[in-house]
């Protein structure tokens, strides 16, 4: 139990670090709508799947937005 206890203090305190990360991120107003893609988390759909091209750090990086509907 306290292996357990160390791992989850170990997420929070890498979770809070990563709050305070700056990059600075242009996101596109553009992006594509494509065929929605497949989850295989149980009770949940994918209604709408889009993809765009953000400028993270000064590169430029491919992502997936998904819109899901259901619940956990």
């Amino acid at each position: 139990m306290g292996k357990r206890t160390s791992i989850m203090a170990k997420r929070k305190s890498l979770l809070s670090a990563l709050k305070h990360v700056n990059l600075p991120v242009k996101i596109q107003d553009e992006t594509h709508e494509v065929n929605p893609m497949t989850t295989h988390i149980p009770g949940v759909k994918v209604e709408k799947t889009e993809i765009g091209v953000a400028e993270i750090g000064g590169k430029k990086t491919m992502y997936i937005k998904m819109k899901l509907k259901g619940e956990l």
